[in-house]
């Protein structure tokens, strides 16, 4: 077995509102990452970390379970927590170990009672994070809807870093707001990159530079640079993404569907 330094490890608690689809999240990655072989699926009782009896009779997660996978040179370990009431408490000693909170929001419901709790863990340990807004297959799935009351509800630092391409049913690909670019997604979850859709373009730039603003305002070299200039260039923002992550001054938004696959890929390569 492949032996991994500490700078190439990753542990990430995955929190959120119950039903947000945190479990099928982790299956589907792990499926798309290429770990397992087979796809697994809540509904189905074949997840990965919902192995427990009662777990999967009743379809949530009542204990903290873990998981892992192999992505290029790294690994990833995921602690999958509770999102109902009665168990989410269990979120928070997942929080105090883990390096990142992964944190899973319905597209359809957005922002929740059980959102807002984990949250606020994280920020008692102030812990990085980033966010799926997931299901956005799903009937009235509205991803702008949810990243709006994200940044109501939490801070103005949550920015996308993908965008919906299609909505509900027709929701088949991203758009990579940092790297420009956008790609459309088989049922197996591989990508191919597309043209940005013209009626999208307007979207991407004005995305965009809230992210450089971000990025800007987390360290005080860069933003007098940003005053002076107006903007920043490529090889100022990209290389300072995971810094001001870190910092937890900039928080990541990913557009996904954990059932279709769709946009999974993107996410792993952040």
């Amino acid at each position: 077995m492949k032996a991994y330094s500490t700078e190439h490890l990753r542990n990430l608690a995955v929190i959120g509102h119950g039903d947000a689809g945190k479990t099928q999240l982790v299956s589907s990655l792990l499926y798309v990452a290429g770990t397992t072989p087979r796809w697994g699926k809540v509904d189905e009782g074949t997840s990965v970390t919902d192995y427990e009896e009662d777990s999967i009779e009743r379809r949530l997660t009542l204990n903290n379970n873990f998981a892992y996978l192999r992505y290029g040179d790294e690994k990833v370990n995921f602690i999958d927590s509770p999102g109902y009431a009665e168990f989410v408490s269990h979120a928070r000693p997942a929080i105090r170990v883990a390096d990142l909170a992964l944190v899973v929001v319905d597209g359809v419901n957005g922002i929740e009672v059980q959102t807002e709790r984990t949250w606020n863990y994280a920020n008692e340990f102030m812990l990085p994070r980033f966010m799926v807004v997931n299901k956005l297959d799903k009937e009235r799935a509205d991803f702008a809807h949810a990243v709006e009351t994200a940044t109501e509800s939490f801070a103005r630092s949550i920015v996308p870093f993908t965008l919906p391409i299609g909505s509900e049913e027709d929701f088949k690909g991203v758009i990579d707001v940092v790297h420009e670019k956008a790609f459309e997604f088989n049922e197996a979850g591989k990508a191919k990159e597309i043209p940005i859709p013209e009626d999208q373009k307007e979207l991407v730039s004005s995305t965009r530079e809230k992210l450089v603003e971000i990025v800007a305002e987390s360290d005080d070299d860069l933003l007098e640079k940003y005053f002076d200039e107006g903007t920043l260039s490529d090889e100022d923002v990209i290389p300072n993404l995971s810094k001001a992550i870190a910092k937890s001054k900039l928080c990541p938004v990913f557009a996904v569907s954990a059932e279709t696959l769709v946009g999974l890929s993107t996410l792993l390569d952040y």
